[in-house]
């Protein structure tokens, strides 16, 4: 790839860095405009805010039915569908099992596999992933598309997820529309406060919007209105929206860009990536797990090349500083069409249906205030003042009346509404729940039937299509996602976070090898002579390789399992019971069993229970732990499972 396709290198000496900073901000907003121009153009980009507005209707209006103050004469009633089909979509996806294991081909790394599906069960119960996915969700309910942003916090010394806004995520060549890791680079759009910048990179960076006075919030409100705002964003098609400042408080738009930098060391001397510091012996030294040295012509930017910069300021130019190579944006986009990278959203459909349904609430309402109310009719013998005192509402009213001189007041009813509006209300709910995909969420419960053999087939054959499609395209993002977390337990935890978290049985003796500390092997395999040489030289050959790269070769062998259509937990139940049957027939140890119903307390923490289950068995049969028939009840004879029944007297359990 030639040069002016990328970025100024960064250089090796401090030579003209102003020019430099300057030339590298230059090359990436031009990047983020083109990206921007991108987003702007997808089918449905237009949707979004109308979607989310929608979804805030009540909230950003003053003339809802419930606001004391509205004087209209005239029904106010709104049903927001929107906003429950988006709170349905999002319960119905998060109570799918997102989870994942971990496994290995090779016995070698099984300890290690064993310890990464604890770090990462740990993880994401402590951190609440479940429900940080649940917001990747929402966005995509309204935007089409949603992105978890997996990154590692230098606060909480852990790894996070946070949900991003489509519109903040600028891809920079795109090819595919199921993911990003195929483009050219990807800019995240974020809002932080100065300070924040100040604690994360050391430099002073003036706001975008806000500052000490009020005139830094008037010249943002101006540009947005005028369109010559200096501060650009996830711009609509009319160029008025500008980034979201942090309400209240100065704000900085901070860049960050992870791009695929392909060029190799052009020196002929070692170049230090990542961050380095002299010790008492005048010798370099890493001071993170990303630090690297790389060799002349070999690549620079093996983790890919991160930029960041804010407000005119280069805050950071160096590699990325995850060893699994890959951005860490996940794209989650659970109905995708090849016309449009950000997919469609279920919610864009339901917006015409649920104005149509408000309108035809209204109606009722107009109706049923009428019948409470009905309108009156008087002639002209009627004083002002008498017509004016008289109320058709209240109850038990008295009008005197004189036939020789008029008719006097006379109660006109409303028309009697045509049962055909009833009928539309129900098909548009109708309607509506066909177009959210949650139309066969309430057929869930007519299974009348306890986990069995065939409950998941059961279960799925209830489900509309499009429910199957999303959760197969949930599983795909749970595989770049658990990949990627895999990567970062590898790098980012350490022996010392492991024996807090899991005590003596996290310790494996790779922790103790030539790169202490951690559980990557000295004695990686990677295809070269010396890992099947049979003389001294050619073992010494092949020395250790930098950490990132026995890592990414130990890795290698991993494996991702997670139950297949896993929705709404029945595959968990499913698996439960599976788990049960074999336990009685001997083949599964109660250890194993206690680990998948959930109860990790099971055995003292002193007790080292083997990794295979061969070895869990005989552990068992030493322990005389069995599964124990119950004396009481029905007597189990391997049949049919119970299901549920009514008869007369209600709900019952049937056995065979």
């Amino acid at each position: 790839m030639p040069d002016f396709d990328l970025p100024p290198l960064p250089e090796p000496d401090p030579a003209k860095p102003g020019t430099r900073d300057y030339s590298i901000i230059q090359w990436c907003e031009s990047r983020l405009k083109q990206g921007q121009e991108f987003i702007e153009a997808q089918v449905g980009y237009d949707k979004i805010d109308k979607t989310i507005g929608a979804i805030f209707a009540y909230e950003g209006t003053s003339n809802a039915s419930y606001n004391p103050t509205a004087k209209s004469s005239l029904s106010n009633t709104r049903v927001n569908k929107v906003a429950i089909t988006a709170e349905d979509i999002t319960a119905m996806l998060t109570d799918a099992r997102v989870f994942w294991n971990y496994s290995t081909n090779n016995p070698k790394y099984e300890n290690q596999a064993r310890i990464s599906n604890k770090e990462a069960s740990a993880w994401y119960t402590q951190r609440c992933i479940d429900l940080r996915i649940s917001d990747v969700i929402r966005y995509y309910t309204c935007c089409g598309t949603g992105y978890a942003h997996l990154y590692y916090s230098r606060r909480l010394n852990d790894m996070m997820v946070d949900a991003v806004d489509p519109r903040n995520v600028i891809p920079i060549g795109p090819i595919s529309y199921h993911t990003l890791q195929d483009a050219e680079g990807v800019i995240l759009n974020q809002a932080k406060t100065p300070a924040w910048i100040k604690a994360e990179y050391g430099k002073d960076v003036a706001p975008n919007v806000g500052g000490q006075s009020i005139f830094g919030w008037f010249l943002h409100a101006v540009g947005a209105v005028t369109g010559k705002s200096s501060v650009t964003g996830p711009l609509s098609p009319d160029r008025r929206h500008t980034d979201a400042p942090i309400p209240k408080t100065p704000t900085c738009f901070l860049r960050t860009l992870y791009l695929d930098d392909p060029r190799v060391n052009p020196y002929k001397r070692d170049v230090y990536m990542g961050g380095w510091e002299k010790n008492d012996k005048g010798e370099y030294v890493g001071v993170n797990q990303w630090s690297y040295k790389v060799k002349p012509g070999m690549p620079l930017y093996p983790f890919k090349r991160m930029i960041v910069w804010a407000n005119g300021v280069l805050l950071y130019d160096d590699t990325s500083p995850y060893w699994h190579g890959q951005y860490p944006i996940i794209k989650l986009t659970l109905n995708p069409w090849p016309m449009s990278f950000l997919g469609k959203a279920p919610l864009w459909d339901i917006l015409p249906l649920n104005e149509s349904l408000n309108g035809l609430c209204r109606v009722v309402d107009n109706n049923a205030a009428q019948i409470a109310q009905p309108g009156a009719i008087a002639d002209r013998n009627v004083s002002r003042s008498e017509f004016t005192k008289f109320n058709s509402a209240v109850a038990g009213y008295k009008v005197r009346s004189n036939p020789a001189s008029g008719k006097g007041i006379q109660i006109v009813n409303p028309p009697t509404l045509p049962q055909s509006i009833w009928t539309h209300i129900e098909k548009l709910e109708q309607w509506i729940r066909e177009a959210g995909g949650t139309a066969n969420i309430q057929g869930i419960a007519s299974l009348n039937q306890l986990p069995s053999e065939d409950a998941l087939d059961s279960l799925f054959s209830k489900m509309t299509p499009g429910i199957r499609l999303r959760s197969r395209i949930l599983e795909g993002f749970v595989k770049e996602f658990s990949e990627q977390f895999l990567y970062c337990i590898a790098e980012f935890d350490t022996l010392s976070k492991r024996l807090a978290k899991f005590g003596p049985d996290a310790v494996t003796a790779e922790d103790f090898d030539y790169s202490a500390g951690n559980f990557i092997p000295d004695d990686v395999p990677d295809g070269s002579p010396g890992d099947v040489g049979s003389t001294l030289d050619a073992f010494m050959s092949d020395g250790p390789r930098p950490l990132y790269e026995r890592a990414k070769a130990m890795l290698a062998s991993f494996a991702f399992k997670f139950a297949p259509s896993s929705l709404l937990n029945s595959a968990g139940q499913q698996e439960l019971m599976q788990s049960f049957m074999l336990a009685k027939m001997g083949y599964l140890s109660c250890f194993t069993l206690m680990e998948r119903a959930g109860i990790d307390d099971f055995a003292p923490p002193g007790l080292k229970i083997p990794a295979d289950e061969i070895g869990r068995l005989a552990l068992q049969q030493q322990l005389g732990i069995g599964l124990i028939a119950n004396s009481q009840g029905r007597k189990a004879s391997d049949q049919k499972p119970p299901t549920m029944g009514t008869n007369a007297e209600g709900p019952i359990i049937q056995t065979s």
